[in-house]
């Protein structure tokens, strides 16, 4: 009777993943055209789901305080996802991962019929591993991207400098930058720099949107020195210049770094593995000669 229940409930959740986003697919038809002129794609599991999910994220939004959307934003900015999901519908992801992990936890517990204590403990914890795996995929992808965005700053502060050496104003230099670079997060973040300065930002405001998305301290200095420059009248070129020289100064300290800190890792791996491999095969010619000889029996 549970295995039937079981079933019965899995056949209608399928059917409603497969019927709801037909269903809203006019109801979401002018959403979608406007969403079109400012987000980027999504992946195609996200991309099949929006339209279900949108219409719920509606709601979702009304209910959300604005300081916790605020705090969201904030770090779907630094993972590079402000143009392509909103706050309210991240929460709705999270919200259908859960689901998700209760419809697997209930598959394998009934369906599978699985009658192990240790398997029973480990399907239910999947409902509140696919809850948090949302916020965990988050931050990996955040640190992933601040780690490229890192290793890449340099390289456009030197083609930034070349472009204003060669008579260029300074968002002229950019875009020739831009085209310069590979995809990447330093390559998005100025093309929306770009866009943003296009709709009539100020150049200030757009750049301090810049370091508030990317929160790398790198980026930040960045900022306030051109801010300065332009204050204080200082040549733009020299300040991008003593900053291109400084970062490509921090990313070799910083690989300097990680080439030191690579022994002590390398230890525990060499003391739990690799030590007690090379002591049992110096140490059994020693056993086998010590029982062929005897030594063992007069004990």
């Amino acid at each position: 009777m549970n295995a039937v229940l079981a079933s019965l409930l899995t056949a209608l959740a399928c059917a409603l993943i497969l019927l709801l986003p037909l269903a809203l697919r006019r109801r979401s038809t002018e959403s979608a055209q406007r969403d079109a002129a400012w987000r980027d794609e999504l992946p195609p599991l996200l991309r099949a789901l929006r339209p279900a999910f949108r219409w719920y994220a509606t709601e979702v939004d009304q209910s959300l305080p604005g300081h916790k959307r605020e705090v969201m934003q904030t770090q779907l900015n630094a993972g590079g996802l402000a143009y392509v999901i909103t706050p309210a519908e991240f929460l709705v992801v999270r919200r259908l991962a859960f689901i998700a992990g209760i419809a697997v936890a209930l598959y394998v517990i009934f369906v599978l019929d699985v009658n192990d204590p240790m398997y029973i403990v480990v399907a239910s914890s999947l409902a509140p591993f696919a809850y948090m795996y949302p916020d965990l995929w988050l931050r990996d992808t955040t640190k992933r991207r601040q780690m490229r965005f890192e290793k890449d700053f340099p390289f456009f502060l030197d083609v930034l400098v070349l472009g204003m050496k060669a008579g260029l104003t300074f968002t002229a230099a950019i875009e020739q930058a831009i085209d310069q670079l590979r995809e990447g997060p330093v390559r998005q973040e100025f093309s929306r720099y770009l866009r943003e300065t296009r709709t009539g930002v100020t150049r200030r405001i757009a750049l301090d949107r810049v370091a508030a998305r990317v929160m790398i301290p790198a980026v930040t200095n960045f900022v306030a020195s051109v801010t300065q420059a332009e204050e204080t009248g200082g040549s733009l070129g020299e300040v991008l210049a003593d900053q291109a020289r400084q970062r490509r100064q921090e990313r070799f300290l910083r690989a300097e770094k990680l080439a030191n800190q690579a022994p002590v890792k390398m230890l525990f791996p060499l003391i739990a593995l690799l030590f007690p491999i090379t002591f049992i095969i110096i140490g059994f010619p020693i056993v086998i000669q010590l029982i062929e000889a005897g030594a063992f029996d007069v004990m």
